[in-house]
């Protein structure tokens, strides 16, 4: 009974153009950051106000899951990287109640590289658990 929309957040926009390549559609393009600010930002503010009704679909679907809060929001990984949307689906399979314990590679440099760290939290603050063991690869 619901509708949806696919919105992005034009403030976040590195500049990579991966969306606009893997687009099967043609449907993006890339114009410059000013613009699209402009042009979209109102509808961000809105989407970003409406409640999360993710608990209301089920989330083992494959469908159900995008519909799920994310947990991991920019890893700052490299274009294309394939471990980042793994990582986003286990948080969004399993939210706050996620514990990472990673080994020492990629994923632990995209991970907790300081002073950024991919991983949010909910609106009571809570969110994934993360934690590296150094030098075990």
């Amino acid at each position: 009974n619901y509708q949806y929309r696919i919105q992005v957040s034009p403030l976040d926009c590195t500049g990579c153009e991966l969306c606009v390549r893997i687009c099967p559609a043609d449907a993006l393009k890339l114009e410059p950051a000013a613009n699209a600010v402009k042009a979209e930002k109102a509808n961000w503010d809105y989407a970003i106000t409406l409640p999360d009704r993710g608990d209301e679909i089920d989330k083992t679907t494959i469908k159900g899951s995008q519909f799920q809060k994310p947990y991991l929001e920019f890893s700052g990984a490299c274009e294309g990287c394939g471990e980042t949307p793994h990582v986003k689906l286990m948080t969004q399979l399993f939210g706050e109640r996620l514990v990472i314990a990673n080994a020492t590679g990629c994923s632990s440099i995209w991970g907790a590289s300081n002073p950024s760290f991919p991983y949010t939290v909910n609106t009571k603050g809570e969110g994934p658990a993360w934690a590296n063991s150094l030098f075990e690869d």
